[in-house]
């Protein structure tokens, strides 16, 4: 009775395996193009076959058996396939700390989408207005962002250019000028909203990683503008020491009638 009940219980885990990972997949949690799906279905069509053990069916079996070899194809092809999409040390710092949540795969897509170029200082990435025509993540050096012609922050390596608009066709909202030798990998605007049409998981991850580099970008303009506040401050202050301290009128007048 207990090896019965045991195995009626693997059998139970088996289908809620096969279940929550179809659930998953559905609802966006898990993607079909990696290890998790292809395992949970892995495991639920081995626990199920064991369950057979109690009630045995033919066509049951060979459809749990259909599933775990294919899952293990799947599971195999992924491990290959990542292990053709090496990066060189740069990529690999732009994928880790920018674009952590893009998939291996989809990752090698945006670096084909785009390139590495070198920028000598003076060089203009968007002008305030205008279309933007590329999205620039800058690797190292450095630019200075410009509204009204009046600097605002500068912007160092691990900073996206042109975030806002190149997805959206939308005009830049500063002038962006290359303040030094920089290296910069540039994508395309258009190439960019192409490579995200019909691909919703891909441009929602873009957006995800834009969303916190705008909020890295504003902490710096916050600080930055706190410097100048305190800096405006000081001038004042040191403006009113040096100050010169005139005498009143009245007073002066009666100085030159006293005797």
């Amino acid at each position: 009775m207990t090896q019965i009940l045991l195995i009626e219980i693997i059998g139970s885990i088996g289908v809620l395996s096969y279940v929550l990972s179809y659930a998953l997949l559905q609802t966006g949690v898990i993607k079909g193009n990696g290890y998790i799906y292809p395992a949970m279905n892995l495991v639920g069509a081995g626990f199920v076959a064991i369950s057979m053990l109690n009630n045995w069916n033919l066509w049951s079996f060979l459809i749990s058996v259909s599933f775990a070899v294919f899952s293990v194809i799947g599971m195999t092809r992924v491990y290959l396939a990542h292990r053709k999409l090496q990066f060189a040390p740069r990529e690999q710092h732009m994928h880790t700390t920018r674009f952590g949540m893009l998939t291996r795969g989809d990752m090698r897509k945006l670096l084909r989408a785009g390139a590495w170029v070198e920028m000598s200082a003076g060089h203009v990435l968007t002008t305030q207005g205008e279309a933007v025509a590329q999205l620039a993540y800058i690797a190292e050096g450095g630019v200075d962002v410009l509204v009204n012609d009046h600097k605002i922050v500068d912007v160092g390596p691990g900073e996206f250019i042109g975030e806002l608009a190149s997805l959206s066709s939308g005009a830049a909202s500063a002038t962006v000028i290359v303040n030094q030798p920089s290296n910069c990998f540039i994508v395309p605007s258009e190439r960019l909203r192409a490579l995200v049409r019909g691909n919703a998981d891909l441009r929602a991850e873009l957006e995800f990683a834009f969303a916190g580099n705008i909020r890295s970008k504003l902490l710096a303009t916050n600080e930055r503008l706190q410097e100048v506040l305190a800096e405006h401050a000081r001038e004042r202050a040191e403006m009113a020491d040096v100050a010169p301290v005139t005498p009143p009128p009245q007073a002066e007048s009666a100085a030159q009638t006293q005797p």
